[in-house]
């Protein structure tokens, strides 16, 4: 089978441009008249041109003012061109004339493996035993977890009172009750009267007649 061939910009403006190589001509050159516009200004409007010549491709330069070169040789007269050779136009754009070949063995070769692939058994799918991931640390299987506040809460009542709050308690209660009597004594004025009279003169002499 014969080969073909592509024009790969591989630097230049539009680098990266890819361009089959096909039918009997291609222009070159920065008019728009070209097959293959370059707009490089070191380019000419009409600057070479490839040609098919029997089962090859020829290069030709159309008397450009910068000149075209294959692989770094300025040409004279035109050539015959080879897959991987580097056609540079002035100085700046490069032309990789690529060649694709087509390897019929290999298309036969990958035509087999399909229908080899096709014709085999289809192996048995087994599906994934699906197992129960671990439980968490510190979870409690079917009980509704309650919000951090609810259970600070509940930690915090079932914590018992320390000795040193009781005897707080017991003495805030001692002293309650104490002003409520003394309230109690001051405004029936019971200081002088049997049996608290003979306190009050023992604590307070003369505060109560004899």
């Amino acid at each position: 089978m014969a080969a073909r061939y592509q024009l790969v910009l591989k630097s230049g403006p539009n680098a990266g441009l890819t361009y089959p190589v096909e039918g009997d001509l291609i222009s070159i050159g920065r008019d728009a008249s070209n097959m293959l516009v370059v707009n490089d200004p070191e380019v000419s409007r009409r600057h070479a041109r490839i040609y098919r010549q029997g089962e090859g491709y020829y290069l030709e330069d159309l008397g450009s003012t910068n000149g075209t070169a294959v692989n770094g040789v300025r040409l004279e007269t035109a050539y015959a061109l080879q897959g991987g050779e580097l056609i540079t136009l002035g100085e700046n754009t490069h032309l990789l004339f690529e060649a694709l070949e087509l390897d019929p063995d290999a298309t036969i070769a990958a035509v087999r493996s399909s229908l080899l692939e096709e014709e085999a058994e289809p192996q048995t799918a087994y599906e994934p035993v699906m197992t129960s991931p671990p439980p968490i640390p510190g979870s409690f299987t079917g009980q509704v977890p309650q919000p951090a506040a609810v259970q600070k809460s509940t930690q915090t009542a079932k914590k018992k009172l320390s000795p040193l709050m009781i005897v707080l308690i017991v003495v805030v209660i001692v002293l309650a009750c104490g002003c409520i009597a003394f309230a109690i004594f001051d405004a029936l004025n019971l200081y002088c009267t049997s049996p608290f009279n003979t306190i009050t003169n023992l604590f307070i002499p003369g505060a109560c007649p004899p």
